[in-house]
Formats: structure tokens, sequence, C-alpha cells
């Protein structure tokens, strides 16, 4: 037989290990500002601004940050069982971090670099983060729901049990990506991603297909001619 062969294959569902939070105290200036090597566990923070802040080795556990803009560096950093609303994280520098068992809901991750780092049990849900880079990190069991990642940067990631829904990938940077396991686009904005030939073994479901082939035919060097009749009068 030729032609197209199309596999259907037992869907595996995976969700994130997401954290719940327990019993919280609120933030206290300066004590729980980040600082190099600062630990932080079960603390509520609303509403702060540490935009103006550099941090380096930071440890946080347990944490609630509400409306909340993160510090500009946050290098080498592990927050772990938490949950981030609201947050601000545009064009945060937050190389070689980890991020474990949390949960970002409707925030602003324009911007922002992850990369070299991990996240693992991780749900990012409705939330911008266009021209975001986790180039080089390893993601694990991680979820991008309703999301604007256009443009955002994958070179190299290493994907195992990761979906996206419904998200905006126009743009989006995948190569040298490397799937361990379960990759999947669900209606998904594809069109114009760079580095299609390295989703090889990822699986794609709804979204713009179309807009998908042309993408591949251009990474494969294939000119597409559209081939339009004149209907009678």
């Amino acid at each position: 037989m030729t032609g197209v062969q199309v596999a259907r294959k037992r869907e595996v569902r995976f969700e994130p290990a997401v954290a719940k939070l327990g019993a919280l105290r609120p933030a206290v200036a300066p004590g729980d500002d980040p600082i190099d090597d600062l630990t932080v566990t079960d603390v509520e923070y609303l509403g702060a601004d540490f935009a103006e802040f550099h941090v380096h080795g930071m440890s946080v556990e347990g944490c609630l940050f509400d409306s909340v803009r993160f510090p500009s560096t946050l290098r080498q950093t592990t927050i772990a069982e938490s949950a981030l609303r609201i947050c601000d994280l545009a064009n945060v520098q937050a190389d070689d971090s980890t991020m474990l068992e949390t949960v970002i809901a409707h925030g602003r991750l324009t911007g922002l670099s992850w990369t070299a780092g991990v996240l693992r049990d991780v749900l990012i849900e409705s939330t911008r983060a266009d021209l975001s880079s986790f180039a080089q990190s390893r993601l694990r069991t991680v979820v991008f729901r309703d999301c604007d990642l256009r443009q955002a940067d994958f070179q190299g990631t290493e994907f195992r049990n990761v979906r996206f829904e419904r998200c905006n990938l126009v743009g989006a940077r995948f190569a040298g990506a490397r799937i361990q396991q379960n990759l999947r686009f669900e209606d998904c904005d594809l069109t114009g991603i760079y580095g299609v030939t390295a989703l090889r073994g990822a699986t794609i479901q709804g979204g713009d297909l179309q807009g998908l082939a042309s993408t591949l035919a251009r990474e494969l060097g294939i000119t597409v001619e559209w081939q339009v009749y004149a209907g009678e009068n």
C-alpha cells in the first residue's frame, strides 16, 4: 500500500503533579525579601515589587506569589511546590534555575530566560510567554495550556512528557530539540516554527496543519506552487 500512513497510537495522558499549598504566613520585609542564598518556606507574597533585585542561589518551597514582580536576575534558583498567580517575570534572567511541582497562571513571561534549567511537574496556563527562552533546558511532565508562546526558544530543549494545549507557537524555535518521550501539540498554531524536523516523534492533534505543512516544506527546501484557476463569469 502506498501513500501516507496514519498511525493510531494509544494516547497517554499525563498531568503535572503540582503540590497543594499548606498554611502560609505573610511575607515580612526585609527578612523575606529575595537575597542571595536565601531559603523561604510557606510564605505568601502579595503585590510585592522585586524588579530591582538581583538574586543568586535562592530557594523557595511551598510559597504563594500573587501579583508579584520577580527579581530581574534570579540565577541558579529553585522554586518548588509553589504557585505563581498573575506574576510578572518579563525579561527575568533565571538561567540554570529549577522549578518543581509548581503552577504559573495568568502571568507575564515575555522575554523570560530560563536556559539550561529544569522544569519538572509544572503547569503554565493562560500566560503570555512570547520571546521567552527555555533553550537547553530539561522539561519533564510539563503542560503549557492556553499560552502565547510566539517566537519562544526551545532550541536544544529536552522534552519528556510535555504537552502544549491551545498555544500560539508562531515562529517558535525547536532546532536541536531532543524528544525523550511524549511530546504533544493539541490545537496549537505552529505556523512558521523553526527546526520542525527536530520534532520527529512528536504528536500533533488539530491546529493549522496546512500551515505546518508549509513550514515543513520550507525547511526541507521544497517549493510549493499554488495553482489558481479563474472561475467562469
